[in-house]
């Protein structure tokens, strides 16, 4: 997705919380494998190309484009999945994925 991200956790057992930790960041660089347009073998470039359909995608991509159509809607057309003719979700798919990242910790007990 072409960022760089840094966790602040505090309190917590330790073991536990490193877990967390790992957990999140392995969903992060998930996102990134489906999600990137810099990645020839993500999912959203092979969607793009026309490789794929939405529907042989993982369910976080229609979550995604899903969430991305409603905030272009909303924003009477400001906000797009589009860039320079080309489907680009990641405006939308970076806050998406550090909220989930997020609630994965808040989650984690102790």
């Amino acid at each position: 997705m072409g960022t760089v991200f840094s966790l602040d956790v505090r309190g917590g057992e330790p073991a536990v919380v490193r877990a967390a930790v790992d957990e999140a960041v392995a969903g992060l660089h998930r996102v990134d494998e489906v999600f990137s347009t810099y990645r020839e073998d993500s999912q959203i470039s092979r969607l793009q190309r026309g490789e794929l359909t939405v529907e042989e995608c993982d369910a976080e991509v229609a979550e995604v484009l899903e969430l991305a159509a409603e905030a272009e809607r909303l924003s009477g057309g400001w906000f797009s999945t589009s860039y320079q003719g080309r489907l680009d979700p990641t405006g939308i798919v970076k806050g998406w994925a550090v909220e989930r990242a997020a609630r994965r910790l808040a989650a984690t007990p102790g």
